[in-house]
């Protein structure tokens, strides 16, 4: 099974501060579900759902650290399709990463 990072907003969604994780954690687990109905020899991946046990205020940068690990891991990248997506600067370094990695990038056509 090849592993798939699934890049999902965080920071970047438009939402109440404190709605932020809850929003942030539903966004990757559909984004997860998605990617199992549609390519079942593929496992996502998601640095949210990973490390949602840390405070986004202490802990973000021991994060992100730890999910550009996770990402190295991968085969692929999946970038999430939710409105918020295409601003986030987090996703926008994931996706740059990945391509200095080599890390080939999943495009599914379905809607979130």
């Amino acid at each position: 099974m090849a592993l798939v990072y699934v890049a999902s907003p965080y920071a970047g969604l438009a939402v109440r501060e404190n709605q932020r994780k809850v929003q942030a954690i539903s966004i990757a687990q559909q984004e997860c579900l998605k990617i199992m109905r549609e390519c079942a020899d593929f496992t996502p991946i998601s640095p949210i759902l990973q490390f949602s046990y840390l405070d986004e205020e202490k802990h973000r940068e021991i994060a992100l650290k730890m999910g550009r690990k996770l990402l190295k891991a991968c085969e692929y990248i999946y970038v999430s399709t939710h409105k918020d997506a295409k601003h986030s600067k987090g996703i926008q370094e994931e996706l740059a990463l990945a391509k200095r990695l080599g890390i080939k990038e999943l495009v599914l056509e379905l809607p979130l």
